[in-house]
């Protein structure tokens, strides 16, 4: 009996313990993203010439360019590190929770991967395209990282293609994650190009013409277009979501989301107001970031019923 009642002692810390584990993978996977926002606007890409190394040391000579890109790839190591210990603790403690375990392993998969096209975008000197799929794939790590977590809060033994549910709710939250990730891309890839300050006005490009006098602004009108596309979108998904009393983790993350993308709007506007301040332009990358992990996640939860439970009024 103690030591059946000591196993669940252990497993419950274990589980607590995975999840807290989970929790701080995200939100250093996000303060990542944020850092290397910091390092692209302020063009510290190349303050360590070589790869895995800076300049050829694991502490290196510091400068204001160096220290910027090193805390960007020491930041990449501990979330490496941090994800190899849930993958680690699913193998001994959760393995027979196949989803946390395809999740978790996903997750160290696309960690290393996107650590080598890092060293691939470093050593071809900043290449746009690799630039964007090095943002992409790390986007994706939230993801997962998010289906990690949830699976966690799934009762033993449910089978999944009982509780799976798709819906226009669903579907509609589903579309609005492809918006919002297809904004980040186009706005990360028109800041590559060298497309990011062009436009010195808002909404429209410049103030003295609707449309943009350049292919360069076009790329960067085609961020704007596709940001307005996920607002209306959002607004609208919102709604429905919100009006349907859903369970309290959605109606919670839907209005968390509805305020995160009111910030993105606002921060959007704010960098040429601000005419592209440094901070204008990490917060609106990092913002990103936290409102395609809460959609995402918001999906992810509207997919599974057990979620779904009505408040009661």
């Amino acid at each position: 009996m103690v030591s059946i009642s000591f196993y669940k002692a252990s497993s419950l810390f274990n589980r607590r313990f995975l999840k807290l584990l989970i929790v701080f993978s995200i939100i250093d996977c996000i303060f990542q993203i944020s850092l290397g926002g910091f390092v692209r606007v302020t063009s510290s890409g190349l303050g360590c010439p070589d790869w895995p190394l800076c300049y050829g040391k694991i502490i290196p000579p510091m400068n204001y360019h160096t220290l910027i890109e090193w805390g960007h790839r020491t930041s990449g190591a501990i979330l490496g590190l941090s994800i190899l210990m849930i993958n680690l603790f699913v193998i001994f403690y959760e393995r027979k929770n196949k989803l946390l375990l395809g999740m978790s392993t996903a997750s160290l998969l696309l960690v290393i991967l996107v650590g080598g096209i890092g060293g691939a975008v470093v050593l071809t000197e900043l290449e746009p395209s690799l630039r964007t799929l090095h943002l992409f794939l790390a986007q994706i790590i939230i993801f997962t990282l998010g289906i990690s977590l949830i699976s966690l809060y799934i009762p033993d033994g449910t089978s999944y293609k009982d509780i799976w549910m798709i819906d226009k709710y669903s579907i509609m939250i589903g579309l609005l994650a492809i918006a919002i990730i297809l904004t980040l891309l186009t706005g990360s890839y028109a800041v590559w190009k060298g497309a990011g300050t062009v436009c010195s006005s808002w909404p429209l490009c410049t103030s003295g013409s609707i449309l943009p006098q350049s292919g360069l602004g076009w790329i960067h009108m085609i961020h704007r277009i596709t940001s307005s596309f996920a607002g209306i979108l959002g607004l609208y998904a919102f709604y429905l979501i919100l009006r349907n009393n859903f369970g309290r983790s959605i109606t919670i993350i839907s209005i968390f989301s509805l305020f995160m993308m009111i910030a993105q709007i606002i921060l959007g506007a704010l960098n040429p107001w601000t005419k592209f301040e440094i901070w204008a332009r990490v917060s609106h990358l990092g913002t990103s970031s936290v409102l395609w992990g809460s959609v995402s996640t918001l999906f992810c939860l509207l997919t599974l019923d057990i979620f779904r439970l009505r408040r009661k009024n």
